[in-house]
């Protein structure tokens, strides 16, 4: 039987490099997109020609049930929803649709802290506690589906310090500043998006292993200093770094981005990186990430 994959959220970060790793392992891709004429909709093509545009969003169960058509696998993502219950609701209309189809595997990324046992703790301020509450709910939807499932856990994305991504994230990294919550020392999980979808193939090629499990995927375990030494390393230009006093940190309780940069010290020591390597995923440093990313990684 030929191997088919829809991948939801196919121009993201992640969907963009699970659509780029199945196709190179042999599947045949229906990509799920917004806009099947936008750009990065396009360029999927260029990692197979056979790789399908399928357009609709996650909420319309019409667009999926079409694209699903002869799908044995599916990988989706989710934005996290602040205002309301989207992510569950649009996890229920994809594993209905997925489970009357007779999807062999499906996989879900959600992310690092799940595989804490006190996650809801960790995430507990509700500044930010939206962005793993849906995790926590759609993982648990995924596991009593029925379908053999795949929970795939990321750590701290390296594109949180590329364009356009990191005015938001990081405002200043642009301008060369590095104003931050996190410690020197602090150990960070960081993870190419690239990494993600080469876990995700590798996962769907390994149904008899990796089916019905979580599974921590991480790049690279470094302190916050190596990774400002590799910026500076990458775009030969002197980071101004400051790191917040406990007095300025609580100036800033209400951002909930300095809010998530508490919870970083909370995830340290939840990956062994020795299991991560043993399953033969080739993973890329942060170093080579930048090296992958010239043009949008900052500063200029």
């Amino acid at each position: 039987m030929s191997k088919t994959a829809l991948v939801i959220r196919a121009t993201g970060s992640q969907g963009k490099a699970v659509v780029k790793h199945l196709a190179k392992s042999g599947w045949n891709v229906h990509a799920f997109v917004s806009d099947p004429s936008a750009e990065r909709a396009v360029a999927l093509k260029k990692f197979n020609e056979a790789v399908t545009l399928h357009k609709g969003v996650p909420s319309d169960a019409a667009a999926i049930e079409a694209a699903i058509k002869g799908c044995n696998a599916v990988f989706f993502t989710q934005m996290p929803s602040f205002t309301d219950d989207s992510e569950t609701r649009e996890a229920r209309i994809l594993l209905d649709i997925a489970k009357a189809n007779s999807v062999r595997h499906i996989a879900v990324s959600t992310q690092l802290g799940l595989s804490s046992p006190n996650v809801e703790q960790i995430f507990g301020n509700p500044m930010i506690a939206p962005a793993v509450t849906g995790k926590i709910a759609v993982e648990k939807l995924v596991r009593e589906s029925g379908i053999p499932w795949t929970a795939l856990r990321p750590g701290w994305f390296n594109t949180n310090i590329t364009l356009p991504v990191v005015n938001i994230m990081y405002p200043g990294l642009s301008e060369g500043k590095f104003i931050t919550s996190y410690t020197p020392d602090l150990r960070i999980l960081t993870v190419d998006p690239d990494d993600i979808g080469a876990f995700a193939a590798h996962a769907f090629n390994n149904p008899g292993k990796y089916a019905g499990r979580p599974l921590n995927v991480a790049s690279e375990d470094i302190t916050v200093v190596e990774i400002v030494s590799e910026i500076e390393r990458a775009t030969g230009k002197k980071l101004d770094v400051h790191y917040r006093t406990q007095e300025e940190n609580e100036k800033e309780a209400g951002n909930p981005f300095v809010v998530g940069q508490h919870t970083m010290k909370d995830l340290v020591g939840l990956v062994d990186m020795d299991e991560v390597r043993s399953h033969g995923v080739p993973l890329t440093t942060f170093r080579q990430f930048l090296e992958n990313n010239k043009d949008t990684a900052v500063p200029k």
